[in-house]
């Protein structure tokens, strides 16, 4: 004969060690769904970021080359651009709208396509600093001005707009 009563300890918790794993389980699956989507959106910013950098630098290389091409052009800091030159030699008059802008292709860097424009915003009429000061005695010389705009133009990434603008020094004067 047994010295035991007829009910057990099992009996009397009839499963609550049951609900206690299935309330666990239920919590640590909410927490791994939460640190799945935490990473998702890590990976999208990263990649977000990625594509910024990738098409600033790319326009970066489309701004230098638009300078290249303009200082490999002298032509242009003794002539004024008209509205022919826009599509012929990527140069154009200030009144160009963006529509009928000149814009030329630029490099290509890790798939983004780049575009430039090169705009002529006349004579420089003030006196330009050489050495941080200028004295009231110096004669500045007076030169073309070009303001360069630059693009990324590849389609689902990101669109990056640079300026800059160039300033001759006219020898002649």
């Amino acid at each position: 004969m047994s010295r035991f009563p007829s009910f057990s300890v099992a009996h009397r918790q009839r499963g609550i060690s049951l609900l206690v794993v299935l309330l666990l389980l239920v919590v640590m699956s909410v927490l791994g769904v939460a640190v799945l989507r935490s990473s998702a959106m890590q990976e999208r910013m990263s990649a977000n970021l990625r594509d910024r950098s990738l098409a600033t630098q790319a326009v970066e290389a489309a701004l230098m080359t638009a300078r290249a091409n303009l200082a490999a052009a002298p032509k242009w800091r003794t002539a004024v651009p008209a509205a022919a030159d826009c599509a012929s030699d990527g140069v154009c008059p200030s009144y160009t709208s963006e529509a009928n802008a000149g814009w030329r292709n630029g490099p290509t860097l890790g798939g983004v396509a780049t575009q430039y424009w090169i705009e002529y915003l006349g004579e420089n009429t003030t006196a330009m600093e050489t050495t941080g000061v200028i004295p009231g005695s110096e004669t500045t010389n007076r030169g073309p001005m070009f303001r360069i705009t630059a693009r990324s133009s590849s389609v689902g990434r990101a669109l990056v707009v640079l300026q800059s603008d160039v300033i001759y020094r006219n020898p002649k004067l």
